[in-house]
């Protein structure tokens, strides 16, 4: 049988950071929805440090069918980590 699954910190932080980035994104797209194509995560300090995580998202560009966005996780006012992800748009029937 399977063990719990623990996440790590830098999981943890990851996946808060592209919850900030989608959300962006769903609004920015709204009321079209969205499937994730790709995603990459860059790591520069660590997430383990005391202090309440903050992010930024943004949204670098919007096509007719692809929108590309992007976000940063900031503790202490330091990034620690930044990812860039690309959606498909699916326009709502």
């Amino acid at each position: 049988m399977a063990e719990s699954l623990v996440r790590q910190a830098d999981e943890a932080l990851a996946l808060d950071l592209m919850s900030s980035i989608r959300e962006a994104a769903e609004k920015t797209c709204s009321p079209d929805s969205l499937e994730l194509v790709s995603v990459t995560m860059d790591v520069s300090a660590r997430a383990d440090m005391p202090g309440t995580p903050s992010f930024d998202a943004r949204i670098d560009r919007r096509t007719r069918t692809i929108l590309f966005a992007g976000g940063s996780a900031s503790i202490g006012g330091k990034v620690v980590m930044t990812a860039t992800a690309v959606y498909s748009i699916r326009p709502t029937a």
